[in-house]
C-alpha cells in the first residue's frame, strides 16, 4: 500500500464520516421540529383539560390504568396508603377501599363496556355474548358509544365571545348554573 493509497482511504473515511453525522444531525433536528410541534398540541390539550378541573398527573393515572391490570392498580394503592400511614396522613383510615373487590360480575362487565365504548376501543367482548356479564359488556359498550358520539358542544355555546375563547383564558361556562342552584 503507498502513502497515497492510505490517504485516500482515510480521506474517503473522514468524508463518509462526515457525510453520515450531516445526515443524521439533518434528521435530528426534522424530527425534533415535528416532536415540537406535537408536544405543542398536547400542551393545547392539557391546558383545556386543567380549565376543565383535569391536571397532567390526572392523565397520567388514566394511561397507567389503561396499562395496567386491575392488581398492579391496586397493589401501587395499597404501598400508597401504607405509606400515607407511615407519615399519619389520613387517607390511610381508608385502606378498606382496596379489599377484595365485591361488586357483582354483571355490573363490573357494564362498567368495562362502558369504558371500552366511551374510549372507542375495539369491540371485543371479553364474557361471550351468550352470557349474562357478556350482555352487560355489550350493553355498557353500546352506551360508552352512545356517550362518545353525543354532541354536547351546546354546552358551551355562548362561552367564547367575539374577543376571544373564554374557556382558555379559565372561566368556568357553569358558573351561572351553579349560582343559579345555590
Amino acid at each position: 500500500m503507498t502513502a497515497e493509497t492510505g490517504h485516500n482511504v482515510e480521506d474517503d473515511r473522514r468524508q463518509f464520516e462526515e457525510q453520515q453525522f450531516l445526515n443524521g444531525f439533518r434528521q435530528i433536528k426534522e424530527h425534533k421540529s415535528s416532536i415540537g410541534e406535537e408536544m405543542q398540541e398536547i400542551n393545547e390539550v392539557y391546558k383545556r383539560l386543567k380549565n376543565i378541573g383535569f391536571t397532567k398527573a390526572d392523565v397520567k393515572w388514566a394511561m397507567e390504568l389503561e396499562e395496567k391490570d386491575s392488581g398492579e392498580v391496586i397493589a401501587t394503592m395499597q404501598r400508597r396508603i401504607r405509606i400515607a400511614k407511615m407519615l399519619g396522613h389520613g387517607l390511610a383510615r381508608q385502606i378498606e377501599l382496596f379489599e377484595t373487590d365485591r361488586t357483582p360480575i354483571e355490573e363490573r362487565a357494564y362498567d368495562e363496556g362502558l369504558a371500552a365504548g366511551k374510549l372507542r376501543k375495539e369491540n371485543i367482548n371479553p364474557y361471550g355474548a351468550d352470557s349474562m356479564a357478556g350482555q352487560a359488556w355489550q350493553r355498557g359498550f353500546n352506551d360508552g358509544n352512545a356517550f362518545a358520539n353525543k354532541d354536547l358542544s351546546h354546552v358551551m355555546d355562548g362561552v367564547a365571545d367575539e374577543g376571544g375563547d373564554e374557556l382558555i383564558a379559565g372561566h368556568d361556562p357553569f358558573a351561572d348554573a351553579d349560582a343559579e342552584a345555590a
